[in-house]
């Protein structure tokens, strides 16, 4: 398996497999004009993405349409006293908050949204996005939802960086070059062709981003962005 590092344009995504959680309750993504698409992190062959440089457009060079069609989604879930939570993480080859300049920016980025679902019902009942160096948790009520799927959009904070933010009704029709909301294939954490492939992901360097579903991190952004008043073990052994 090779060792080298590739921009996008080389790499395929990885064939759906995810399990039934993890598909019911994915995203429904968009992504703004003023971002990049997410796209394959690595390869079937092991090529990791080489990310992209912060120069040119903020959306240079990473919102082709080839670009979407390369999408992919990363899911891992836990469930413990009947909820779970399933952490989904969408891989951009830069996060560029200037015209021309890689002020406030950085090569790779790395953004999670959390579908917390009540197993009682298999209902999604909170959802939360990772901002910045943080993440937010929202209520369902906050939520819309393209059937059983929490939409969310790829945005630009502002003068800063991006984040996955809660869809509004003023992102109807999406912005995508489909105008459709988007569902990447997903790659559950037992759904990876070979587990050596899943562990140059986890341990391949990102820079300042970093992927949410590796060992190091998966619970810490579990227990940090659990709604209050729920019984979910972040810690709990097993999956």
């Amino acid at each position: 398996m090779p060792a080298s590092a590739a921009f996008a344009d080389s790499l395929p995504n990885l064939p759906e497999n995810a399990d039934g959680y993890e598909a019911s309750f994915s995203p429904a993504f968009d992504y703004d004009v003023d971002g990049c698409y997410a796209v394959a992190a690595i390869s079937p062959d092991g090529t990791i993405n080489g990310g992209l440089k912060t120069t040119g457009a903020i959306n240079g060079s990473c919102r082709d349409q080839t670009d979407l069609d390369r999408s992919q989604t990363y899911a891992r879930s836990k469930c413990n006293n009947g909820w779970c939570a399933i952490v989904y993480a969408s891989y951009f080859e830069k996060d560029q908050a200037v015209h021309g300049s890689g002020l406030g920016g950085h090569r790779h980025d790395w953004e999670h949204v959390v579908s917390w679902v009540d197993q009682s019902t298999d209902r999604v009942e909170f959802v939360s996005t990772t901002q910045h160096s943080g993440q937010r948790t929202y209520a369902r009520s906050e939520v819309q939802f393209d059937g059983t799927h929490p939409k969310v959009v790829y945005h630009k904070d502002g003068p800063s960086t991006h984040f996955f933010r809660l869809a509004n009704t003023g992102d109807e029709p999406p912005e995508n070059h489909y105008h459709s909301w988007r569902y990447p294939p997903v790659v559950g954490w037992n759904g990876w062709p070979t587990t050596e492939l899943r562990d140059k992901l986890m341990t391949a360097n990102f820079g300042s981003a970093s992927i949410k579903v590796k060992d190091s991190s998966f619970e810490y952004l579990l227990d940090a962005a659990k709604p209050g008043g729920i019984p979910f073990d972040a810690y709990a052994g097993g999956s």
